[in-house]
């Protein structure tokens, strides 16, 4: 069940500050785990309406007609500052029926729905109580506009933050849609750290008629092996083929078997968000069809589907109209998508599809599940409700850039992106930009091996990707949408674009099919330090990632103000805030000091990794 750790809410001009107390969960046995704490916590699946359920009974088979009981919103309210308060620690749970250690909020997972108004402020109280492991907060899809130190992706925007450490993030919504939140190091959201954000936008919405309730459903996939051992192994010599480790089970709502109650002849809002490290998975509601009205936050004009195909950190807002009878219920299916699943290393007993309900008639039995059967998809036939033409300018700025995987010296399996793997560096790349003098600011190599793209502010930019690689990857931006404007592919299951469409469907999150390249365009007028990367978060950690500084000299005549909390975990690690990759200050074009290599022995997030791996049974 989605927990809501309700926040405490004040006027956004208001000065006062408060916070959520803990809310306790059920005791579980604890589980093996390297980690130095323990929680706990129960699992439930049973998600509610934001809308109150009718209260016309059900007869055991009628046709009921159903009437709107008030107009819908067309205004939004009055902007809130939303206050949370979350320790970070682990929680014991079985999604799946098999018992581990997740990452939690205030003893809880999974973790809650943020559900906010446009125009709201929302600011989050962090400690990290993980106790061998950092941690950080990246809200996916939000541009973070002025505010690119609020990104959350560690070592990018922010250092991460030690055990022991608080931290504040706070920044107003200026977008509505479907979003989620994740930890962004060391792949530490593969252990639970993920959650839904719906932002709501009533004179948006009111364009799509009317909506009686509202629900969100996530997607993910679920390992009963914890994060730093997978990657350790992923990125060790002993993976000698480079297969990425198989999820064990396909999750709704971080459950199975989820409910959601239905009224005859209303129609729901469903937001449905791939929070997965590594699945695409196709979704569908028996007998009811899907009208897409939103892709990443950007609404687009109604289409209906019978199927969505949902890659990784993919987000779509759909309408689903119940059916005039309440004589049964109904099975929603989804389904992993197995094209990068190696064979050799898919755990026995899998479970690749996941079963919830659409509940008409609570006192009718459950349907046993349908067999769904992937069909094509193609997401460019999408049209945003706006149909902005194809962004253009005079002065396009072209970024091409190739992604490959390639063996290093000592047997590690690593993505490239023209050629080189991105590596952490010792300053974060945005505290390099903010302090590198006006010479120096604009200059790619100061900021080391993070395949840094310098771009000005007000350019159109053209992102031309070529994959080479034999599987299909899903790239993220942060800090933006940007326009599809050309596919490349020729599958059955996976059409291609091969010339921009009048209005091109905008959203951050996008599918590179294999051996092919894709050609994306969006507008630099978001000063910042911005991620674009693979988002398969193996691959993150392998290093198929590439930096945008945006406009730097913007940015630092902004002169953006960096809060005392964000200085404090840096300073209590020792990572410097200045200086270029490597921490010179006096001379920025000497990179000796910067990070070259990968590390031989890395756990991810864990900060002191175990003699034996539990994965393999070897050492580290």
């Amino acid at each position: 069940m989605y927990n809501n750790l309700n926040p405490v809410i004040v006027p956004s001009s208001s000065t006062s500050q408060s916070s959520t107390s803990s809310t306790s969960s059920t005791s579980s046995h604890a589980t093996t785990s390297s980690h130095s704490t323990s929680s706990s916590s129960s699992s439930t699946t049973l998600v509610t309406s934001t809308k109150t359920s009718s209260t016309t009974p059900f007869t055991a088979c009628s046709t009921i007609k159903t009437t709107a009981t008030s107009a819908a919103a067309t205004t939004n309210p009055r902007p809130i500052l939303r206050t949370y308060n979350w320790n970070i620690e682990w929680v014991n749970a079985a999604p799946d029926g098999y018992e581990r250690a997740f990452v939690g909020i205030n003893g809880q997972w999974p973790l809650p729905v943020l559900s906010a108004n446009i125009g709201d402020t929302i600011k989050i109280d962090i400690y990290n109580g993980l106790g061998n492991e950092t941690t950080s907060l990246h809200f996916h899809g939000i541009h973070q506009g002025n505010t690119t130190f609020e990104d959350g992706a560690a070592m990018v925007s922010q250092c991460p933050i030690a055990p022991g450490e608080s931290f504040v993030t706070e920044f107003v919504l200026t977008q509505s849609g479907t979003y989620w939140y994740h930890a962004h190091v060391g792949g530490q959201y593969i252990d639970g750290f993920r959650g839904p954000l719906i932002v709501r936008d009533n004179t948006v919405l009111k364009n799509y008629g009317q909506i009686d309730g509202e629900y969100t459903l996530s997607l993910t996939d679920v390992y009963h092996v914890e994060a730093p051992y997978l990657i350790n192994y992923y990125l060790s010599a002993n993976n000698y083929n480079g297969a990425e480790p198989v999820p064990d089970s396909a999750l709704i709502n971080e459950g199975q078997n989820t409910k959601f109650d239905i009224t005859p002849g209303q129609t729901y809002m469903f937001h449905v968000v791939n929070m997965g490290a590594i699945a695409g998975q196709f979704l569908q509601f028996d007998q009811h069809n899907m009208t897409i009205i939103e892709a990443d936050g950007v609404y687009t004009q109604p289409y209906e589907v019978s199927q969505l195909f949902v890659a990784v950190a993919q987000r779509y807002t759909v309408l689903v109209t119940a059916l005039p009878s309440s004589c049964e219920n109904f099975a929603i299916v989804s389904q992993f998508l197995t094209d990068m699943f190696d064979s050799s290393v898919t755990p026995a007993g899998q479970q690749p599809t996941c079963t919830a309900y659409l509940v008409y008639n609570s006192a009718a039995p459950l349907p046993a599940p349908f067999t769904l059967t992937p069909q094509p998809w193609d997401d460019t036939l999408l049209v945003p409700y706006d149909q902005q033409p194809l962004w253009d300018s005079s002065d396009v700025n072209y970024v091409y850039l190739t992604v490959d995987f390639e063996q290093n010296d000592w047997g590690s399996n690593r993505a490239a992106m023209n050629g080189l793997t991105y590596i952490s560096q010792k300053v974060p790349t945005f505290f390099s930009a903010l302090t590198a003098p006006a010479a120096y600011q604009q200059n790619p190599q100061i900021y080391g091996q993070v395949n840094a793209q310098v771009v000005q502010y007000g350019q159109v930019v053209e992102i031309d990707l070529n994959n080479h690689d034999t599987r299909a990857h899903p790239f993220h931006l942060h800090g933006h949408q940007f326009q599809i404007i050309n596919r490349a592919g020729n599958e059955p299951m996976w059409p291609g674009l091969y010339s921009a469409p009048a209005a091109p469907m905008r959203r951050d999150t996008v599918v590179v099919y294999p051996g092919v390249g894709i050609t994306l365009r969006f507008i630099a007028n978001n000063p910042g330090v911005w991620l674009f990367h693979c988002h398969t978060e193996f691959h993150v950690e392998a290093g198929m990632t590439a930096t945008f500084i945006e406009a730097p000299d913007v940015m630092v005549a902004r002169k953006p103000y960096v809060p005392n909390s964000h200085r404090d975990v840096c300073d209590a690690q020792g990572i410097p805030r200045q200086g270029n990759a490597g921490g010179d200050d006096t001379n920025w074009l000497d990179l000796s000091n910067a990070n070259t290599e990968p590390s031989q022995t890395y756990y991810g997030a864990l900060i002191n990794g175990p003699a034996v791996n539990p994965y393999t049974g070897g050492p580290d």
